[in-house]
């Protein structure tokens, strides 16, 4: 174990290089798995899974207990902080495994279909596998230790993606996702041994335990907010609306999903821990924080607005138009991403510095919003369901942003005039998309070829953009591309 001081190893544009290698290597891999598995399964198979997944990232939240975000916020670590961490993140995830066995029973009565219980019990087995492994990556992460956890992760998502393809073509069916769940844990506790080994907690302890739990009570009631409010969805159209209908969502959900925990993600890991070494050594978080949302913004936007309008194509091309009513779901769920692009980071950022009570506070009254909105919709139809998380994230950011305000590099005026060029970009990204998109019989008759032309038109608008306004991602990926090609950097970006 390594203590928290000194330089990290490596700086925030290389820890975030790493971290894109390991997400685009995952991705690949965990794209790939849910275009087989999807032909595999049908939406009831996935339904089932969805709204038992949904209950254990709930869970989840308590057994990490934010002990994560206190490890890296920490100024000062040492050994006995550690343990205590250690010590209670095990107890709590035991306690909670033997609970979520128990609890399957009632769940399965509850959905109505015993396929909830049995996922529910398998993953119980992941709660006793977690603490061997969570402490040593969150330390590896404090230390912007991401060559390492490149290694883990990579092995863990390869394992677990490779797994599912192999259990549901065995015929194991919605239990084939459980199984690799577990089994991706495991390797993850293996690597975490083998790569991370002098960041292994030697011994238990409650020194601290009233500092640990005073903390992580407040980012619990945050997290378990956050992801009540997360897995609504998926639990309010299980109860009200069957398992077919949630499996629907959770595949219209699926592209948001897999760029929100993969894209988002791997800035996530890195921006964390940088926002808190920003804060205790030179105090320029906001700073940071307002670059890092300019650089989302300029991909995330025009990501998400391509999949509003290129939906129907996407879905039918890599899931089969058994599908085809997940279409509009995933338009108005890519709408909502827009705004909520405004809101990935926040949360982190006001935890990295210290303001963990402002971020309870806000959680619970917009999850709470959340969850109210998501029954009433619920109500009317599916797609009532999908359609008003756009307001959702707009009560969220509305939220969060008048927080910001305390610090003069977030005022409102300044975020504007800062997310101006990732707007244009986005704009000029979707007018090759929309045009195809107005041509319908070339779309029914040419899918795939249409398909194409609107992602390369859409690229080539984008990257034009980003030129022409000088967005900041243009010295990046001028940065990026000339480390390898540095006669093609000089054409395309001057």
């Amino acid at each position: 174990m390594t203590k928290s001081s000194g330089k990290p190893k490596y700086s925030v544009r290389w820890a975030l290089s790493l971290s894109f290698i390991q997400t685009f290597v995952s991705l690949v891999f965990t794209f790939g798995g849910v275009i087989i598995v999807s032909h595999l399964l049908t939406p009831t198979e996935i339904g089932i899974y969805s709204v038992a997944a949904g209950l254990v990232v709930l869970i989840q939240m308590l057994r990490d207990f934010g002990v994560s975000e206190f490890l890296i916020q920490e100024e000062e670590l040492d050994e006995q902080k550690v343990r205590t961490v250690f010590t209670i993140n095990l107890l709590i995830a035991w306690l909670l495994a033997i609970a979520l066995f128990g609890f399957s029973e009632a769940a399965g009565r509850f959905y109505g279909n015993p396929g909830v219980a049995s996922v529910l019990r398998v993953v119980s087995i992941s709660f006793l596998l977690l603490p061997f492994g969570a402490i040593s990556q969150t330390l590896m992460r404090r230390e912007l230790e991401f060559g390492k956890l490149l290694k883990i992760r990579l092995g863990e998502n390869i394992t677990r993606s490779c797994a599912t393809v192999g259990l549901a073509y065995a015929g194991f069916s919605y239990m084939s996702m459980a199984w690799s769940s577990v089994i991706g844990i495991l390797v993850m506790v293996v690597g975490c041994t083998v790569w991370g080994w002098q960041y292994r907690v030697s011994g238990v302890s409650l020194v601290h335990w009233r500092r640990v739990l005073h903390f992580g009570s407040n980012r619990t009631i945050a997290d378990i907010a956050r992801q009540l409010g997360n897995q609504s969805a998926n639990l309010v159209i299980g109860r009200m609306l069957g398992m077919a209908a949630t499996g629907m969502y959770s595949r219209g959900y699926g592209i948001v999903n897999m760029y929100s925990t993969n894209i988002v993600g791997a800035i996530g890991n890195v921006a964390f821990p940088a926002f808190a070494h920003e804060h205790r050594k030179t105090g320029t978080a906001p700073q940071l924080f307002l670059k890092s949302l300019v650089y989302l913004t300029g991909v995330s936007w025009p990501f998400f607005a391509a999949g509003v309008l290129l939906a129907f194509p996407i879905i039918r091309i890599l899931f089969g138009n058994q599908w085809d009513a997940a279409a509009p779901l995933m338009s108005w769920l890519c709408g909502a991403a827009i705004v909520g692009t405004l809101t990935y980071q926040c949360n982190a950022f006001l935890v990295a510095l210290g303001h963990v009570g402002a971020v309870t506070r806000i959680e619970v009254q917009y999850q709470l919003a959340r969850v109210g909105i998501t029954i009433a919709a619920a109500f009317f139809s599916l797609l009532a369901v999908a359609a008003v998380q756009v307001l959702v994230y707009v009560i969220a950011t509305a939220l969060y942003y008048r927080e910001l305000q305390r610090f003069d590099a977030l005022e409102m005026r300044k975020c504007a005039k800062a997310l101006r060029p990732s707007a244009l970009a986005t704009l000029a990204t979707c007018v090759v998309p929309a045009i195809v998109m107005s041509w319908p019989d070339l779309v029914e008759e040419h899918m795939v070829t249409a398909f194409f032309i609107a992602i390369v038109g859409g690229c080539v608008g984008w990257l034009i953009c980003i030129r022409v306004v000088q967005h900041p991602l243009l010295n990046e990926l001028r940065h990026a591309v000339s480390r390898f090609l540095p006669r093609t950097s000089r054409i395309v970006f001057g």
